[in-house]
């Protein structure tokens, strides 16, 4: 069929960090993810899907209101979502869905303001998870947010020291997460609509998958394996092999998630009344580019290019070449549940995305990686070529241009540097904290903490 009949139920399933290459949808040698391809046999797959922001939050905020980061303003400089802009969830509460979110990601909480649409949210915060500890949280990112830079690094390093002194959980909760998407489809009616989001962090950092798991892939000693951007300054001689091996753990281990939810939907009859969105918010790097590791300092292919298909009783499958921004689900989502009519144009002639300087992450930086680390970035994707620009905290720009196909470097046409110049400079409008201006007092701290950093090692 090719006609949408509504309205029907959704699963908008997030996978965090999870590389497109570590899929048989896309990858014919990966022999370990036959649940999601079972989904995928039958779905339209999206072969080139790209997120508009390397990071979960930033990333998220586009999926739901259709907006860049530079116009939704939630990135690293910012990191909170504000509610001033319409999330496509707002078409499923007026329709009258049961709206779900359940995922054990830190940043879509009510705390980072990005589940105020759902009706029921289970984040497993247990007691913290209060109206009081939302404003709270809401209250402190926001005062955090409007410090200088270096303030921000001195603060985050304290914090981390605080995370680890009362053993803050950091586990994925995937067993939990699952469970609860299990009892939410048990309770739930089988005649009433619902939309519900689920958050598997399984393939992102740290990395715990069962011990079958590691045994299956070969994975023994974790020593050497970096498990947090910080190890990326700490370790010696980071096991890269053993790290790609312990993340096609996680990936096997994701894929039986994923299939214990399909089953939930059989099982509780819903099934074919039911959208399967599968998607990964953005990717992972494990070890290319001399040794880059995880995804908020860097825009390569292999965390840009995500995953994306959409299993749905009503379309045959099939598979879509053309550019596609993951912004653009804003549209579609409501479309696959028959909501809405098709929309226009949804594939890319121009696909942007982006991130701000990492406030929240640069504590762990030593002084003599800053500059490649430390930096605003942009990308643009036009007639085969992808352009990355990124800029010092002095304004100072780098850009590269490289062939899709081959990944060599090609000359950068005039042309495709306007474009991507043009993404702060034009019409969109950089929302960032980090763009605000700054009194004498703040610079005067500012210069105190500088000095302080710099004779502990740090920029």
């Amino acid at each position: 069929m090719t006609e949408i009949t509504g309205p029907k139920n959704v699963v908008f399933l997030v996978l965090d960090s999870l590389r497109k290459d570590r899929l048989s949808v896309y990858n014919d040698e990966i022999e370990f993810t036959d649940s999601l391809q079972a989904l995928a046999d039958d779905a339209v797959v999206f072969d080139d899907a790209v997120t508009q922001a390397p990071w979960t939050l930033p990333s998220h905020a586009s999926m739901f209101t259709g907006l860049y980061p530079w116009e939704h303003g939630t990135t690293h400089a910012r990191s909170y979502f504000d509610g001033g802009h319409e999330t496509f969830l707002s078409e499923f509460v007026d329709a009258g869905y049961d709206t779900a979110a359940i995922t054990s990601n830190i940043w879509i909480t009510p705390h980072k303001g990005m589940t105020d649409d759902f009706e029921y949210v289970e984040n497993f915060l247990g007691t913290a998870d209060n109206t009081i500890s939302q404003r709270l949280s809401k209250l402190s990112t926001k005062l955090y947010d409007s410090l200088g830079t270096l303030p921000k690094r001195v603060i985050g390093r304290q914090l981390d020291r605080a995370f680890r002194l009362f053993g803050v959980d950091d586990s994925c909760k995937s067993e939990e997460t699952v469970a609860a998407v299990e009892s939410y489809l048990d309770a739930h009616p089988a005649d009433e609509p619902f939309f519900c989001y689920v958050n598997l962090m399984e393939p992102h950092e740290p990395y715990h998958p069962p011990a079958e798991y590691l045994d299956k892939h070969g994975v023994g000693d974790t020593a050497d394996i970096p498990q947090r951007q910080k190890d990326m300054f700490t370790m010696d001689a980071p096991d890269f092999d053993a790290l790609r091996r312990i993340y096609d753990a996680s990936v096997d281990y994701t894929d039986d998630l994923v299939g214990r939810i399909t089953d939930s939907l059989a099982a509780n009859g819903v099934a074919d009344d039911t959208v399967v969105v599968v998607l990964s918010d953005h990717g992972q790097a494990l070890g290319e580019d001399d040794g880059l590791f995880g995804h908020q300092f860097t825009t390569i292919d292999p965390v840009i290019d995500t995953a994306l298909f959409v299993a749905h009783p009503d379309l045959d499958g099939g598979r879509r070449t053309e550019p596609f921004e993951l912004r653009r689900l804003h549209d579609l989502v409501p479309y696959y549940a028959g909501l809405e009519p098709k929309p226009e144009a949804i594939f890319a002639d121009t696909v942007r995305g982006g991130c701000q300087f990492p406030e929240n992450f640069t504590g762990y930086i030593p002084g003599e990686g800053w500059d490649d680390y430390y930096r605003k970035r942009r990308y643009l994707i036009r007639d085969g070529t992808t352009v990355r620009k990124s800029v010092d905290e002095n304004g100072n720009a780098r850009y590269r241009a490289v062939d899709r196909e081959t990944g060599e470097a090609v000359a950068l046409t005039d042309e495709l540097r306007a474009a991507i110049d043009d993404i702060d400079d034009g019409t969109a409008v950089d929302a960032g904290a980090d763009d605000q201006p700054t009194d004498a007092a703040d610079d005067d701290a500012d210069e105190e903490i500088q000095q302080r950093l710099e004779a502990l090692g740090y920029r």
